[in-house]
């Protein structure tokens, strides 16, 4: 698999000088660099106390760990892996967290965002050809989140062989935990991105990029998210999108790429995974009319922009 993931989303020039004018004259950015969940990651803090500021980092840092002990498919140890292996897990807190958040978001998109299409990444990921009509039906046999037992913080899978991956909301849900973090410590405004934007109380302007060169619109977030998702960001070694469908059925995706906003990263990254699986904006009008999105944006196989 082409493991390196496009930034499709920026900090625009100016944003940051925009936030912090509203602070004291005399205020800095507090800037951390580094990586989560196999992504770049930045964490802003406008007009702190850099003592203070360094506190909150390191709690944010903590809490981006944590994520990764819950929901890496790559750590061995980690909580989804153990699911995966034996599966079935006692969740920790955080885990049926999001798993209420992945319950809802598929309920949402019409069953298009399901985490248990695992068992299909695995198949594509190890062969050298596309996957005949055959081989996946027999593996969609063992993909369905109807499947998925919960019981309190009892989670299972009620079909051998099933598996489960949390990578199309993961890092949206990374975001949102450190967010909140940050303002448990007593900071915002600031800028979170860990695979997906999150603005505290001042405003930030985000690119969208094309799949090409240059941006394709902005997006002005205050205490909202925003995500991208491009089916063909990542390809595995026969040439197939790391965004699967649930069914047996291998069509190629209608769109390039899919930004959505919405008050949460998770939803706003779950939502944009389901969308890039659609041929029309219809659910994502619906989403918006049900408040679930603010607004989507489509990149069309042409490079042309779609926006609902």
């Amino acid at each position: 698999m082409t493991t390196t993931r496009r930034r499709f989303l920026t900090i625009m020039a100016g944003c940051v000088a925009s936030a912090t004018a509203l602070q004291s004259a005399r205020a800095e950015a507090v800037i951390w660099r580094g990586r989560a969940l196999g992504a770049e990651a930045e964490i802003r803090l406008f007009g702190a106390d850099r003592d203070q500021a360094k506190q909150a980092v390191l709690a944010a840092r903590d809490t981006i760990r944590r994520m990764e002990d819950l929901f890496s498919l790559y750590l061995p140890g980690s909580a989804l892996n153990r699911l995966n292996a034996g599966g079935s897990l006692k969740m920790p807190p955080e885990f049926a967290r999001l798993i209420g958040i992945v319950d809802r978001v598929h309920r949402a998109s019409d069953g298009l965002f399901d985490p248990t299409v695992q068992p299909m990444m695995t198949a594509l990921a190890r062969s050298k050809d596309r996957l005949s009509p055959s081989e996946r039906q027999s593996l969609a046999e063992r993909i369905g989140w109807t499947r998925v037992l919960r019981d309190g913080a009892d989670l299972s899978f009620s079909v051998p062989g099933m598996a489960m991956t949390l990578n199309g909301i993961a890092q949206g849900f990374a975001t949102d935990r450190v967010s909140e973090v940050l303002n448990a410590h007593g900071f915002d405004p600031h800028l979170v991105h860990v695979g997906e934007y999150r603005a505290g109380s001042k405003p930030a302007r985000i690119g969208i990029g094309s799949t090409g060169d240059g941006v394709l619109d902005t997006v002005d977030l205050r205490r909202s998210s925003v995500a991208t998702s491009a089916p063909h960001g990542t390809r595995f070694q026969n040439g197939s999108g790391h965004i699967v469908r649930p069914g047996p059925g291998g069509s190629e995706p209608h769109w390039r790429s899919v930004t959505v906003q919405a008050d949460t990263a998770a939803a706003a990254d779950g939502l944009s995974t389901a969308l890039a699986l659609t041929s029309t904006t219809d659910l994502a009008q619906k989403t918006i009319a049900e408040g679930l999105a603010a607004a989507v944006w489509f990149e069309d196989r042409d490079g042309r922009l779609i926006r609902v």
